[in-house]
């Protein structure tokens, strides 16, 4: 069986837009809400460096007949000689398989869409827990790496009442070429701020994705009564009073969010029934906003492969029908090889190999 071949570059052209995107996670939340997604808690190895992670991520989304299979597998290597080299710190691949008979059909490059999935993640989360009647206006971003940067285009479109933007981040010269940068992709107006404060006060929606970093910048005091916090970061950025500030609390999984937080958030006390699925909350109402949930809202993006792999199967499909990609056959589904490795002339050449 032949396995596509996704590029970076191939990914990018058979990316549905941001908007169908939306329709993609939000459907894969349903689907998990009414039983029909088996996505296990990820697993992973961390090797001895500071922060860094490789991680197994797999899924099945649908059912029987129109199911979806395969698996993330991405690495995080913070401030490694490679990235110094001008290489990203990040990597991802993401393999499929055919949910009929289970063998590999494509493998791509995956962190477009896990950079995709994340932020539209957030969104939908915002928007099903929003409160009714306020739009927000007001957005503060706290790093300006590739997460900011897809966070400014996912939030823009979902949510197009946004108007002013205020960017925070490590380093002066980071944070300016991003407003110059971006000032270019939309109608808002961005400043860049030199105090973590002045990109959380008063705005309707706050977004941190910060490497680890020891000084958490983001304090309780700073957020509105009514403002929707996105930690994409997780545990980084924010002090501990935010979590005891936060009146709803909605994460895509809450069993890995009560896990992380227990390791690496100790001074935090978790109490499993305070935190609400997004899964539950979109399949009970469709989605749509309550007036029973009371903020500030702080929203865990916990990163499930169900949405990478939802996401994923709609690139190649779109793959397919542009033609995009390359080819391989690995002759894994060959009948006769995999009998010749039972035995016979090839498992006498494999056994003469392994003694050689």
């Amino acid at each position: 069986m032949t396995i596509r071949l996704l590029s970076v570059e191939d990914v990018r052209q058979s990316s549905p837009s941001i908007t169908d995107i939306v329709k993609i996670i939000r459907r894969t939340y349903e689907e998990e809400g009414r039983g029909r997604v088996d996505v296990p808690l990820k697993i992973g190895v961390r090797p001895d460096r500071p922060g860094t992670f490789l991680d197994a991520m797999p899924a099945w989304v649908g059912d029987d007949e129109a199911g979806m299979a395969g698996l993330k597998w991405v690495s995080y290597y913070p401030g490694s000689a490679f990235m110094h080299a001008g290489k990203t710190d990040s990597s991802g691949l993401i393999v499929l398989n055919d949910p009929q008979h289970g063998q590999p059909v494509c493998l791509m490059e995956g962190m477009l869409v896990t950079y995709l999935r994340t932020t539209i993640c957030a969104a939908v989360m915002a928007q099903v827990i929003q409160t009714r009647g306020r739009d927000p206006i007001s957005l503060g971003l706290v790093g300006c790496g590739g997460l900011g940067r897809w966070s400014l285009r996912v939030f823009g479109e979902v949510f197009p009442s946004l108007k002013r933007v205020k960017v925070a981040s490590r380093s002066a010269v980071s944070r300016q070429a991003f407003c110059e940068e971006m000032a270019r992709e939309g109608p808002w107006s961005l400043e860049a701020v030199n105090d973590v404060r002045d990109a959380v006060a008063d705005c309707d929606v706050v977004i941190s994705s910060l490497p680890p970093v020891v000084s958490k910048p983001i304090e309780a005091q700073w957020l509105a009564p009514h403002a929707i916090y996105v930690p994409l970061d997780l545990t980084h950025a924010w002090q501990t009073e935010v979590w005891g500030k936060a009146g709803t609390v909605v994460a895509d999984s809450p069993a890995f969010l009560h896990k992380l937080l227990a390791a690496h958030r100790p001074d935090v006390s978790v109490d499993a029934q305070r935190v609400l699925a997004v899964q539950d909350l979109v399949a009970q109402d469709g989605g749509t906003s309550s007036d029973a949930l009371k903020g500030p809202f702080f929203v865990a993006v916990c990163g499930i492969a169900s949405t990478d792999i939802a996401l994923a199967w709609a690139v190649f499909r779109n793959a397919q029908l542009k033609k995009l990609g390359g080819g391989f056959d690995m002759k894994a589904s060959d009948v006769t090889l995999h009998s010749a490795l039972g035995g016979g002339d090839t498992d006498a050449g494999l056994r003469q190999g392994v003694k050689a």
